[in-house]
């Protein structure tokens, strides 16, 4: 379960910066609509509380919440870095981390 809430907390701070106009344009080429910024943002708050909900699962409500801030934590500095140096990694990796993270789950 800790893949899979990393994976849903770094989606969400992927949605949170596409949902900028700086970021959206670096990555998509245009800025977002005003709808379509709304619609990111709480598709980001909605990725946090499943992050959250994962990763208080099998841990408990108390270590759960503390892994679920350092993962969120670690979630951002990864897509901080990404978009700093590798711009184009951002988005597959928000495929490829749900993807690793069940593939975890069935082994």
């Amino acid at each position: 379960m800790g893949w899979l809430s990393f994976a849903f907390a770094y989606l969400a701070m992927l949605t949170f910066c596409l949902a900028m106009a700086r970021h959206h344009k670096a990555l998509f080429g245009r800025a977002p609509t005003a709808g379509h910024s709304r619609w990111l943002r709480v598709t980001g708050a909605a990725a946090l509380a499943v992050a959250l909900v994962l990763g208080i699962a099998t841990p408990g409500i108390e270590i759960g919440v503390v892994v679920w801030l350092c993962q969120l934590m670690i979630a951002g500095l990864l897509l901080v870095l990404l978009l700093a140096w590798r711009q184009r990694w951002a988005l597959p990796l928000a495929l490829l981390l749900p993807v690793g993270a069940l593939l975890q789950l069935l082994v």
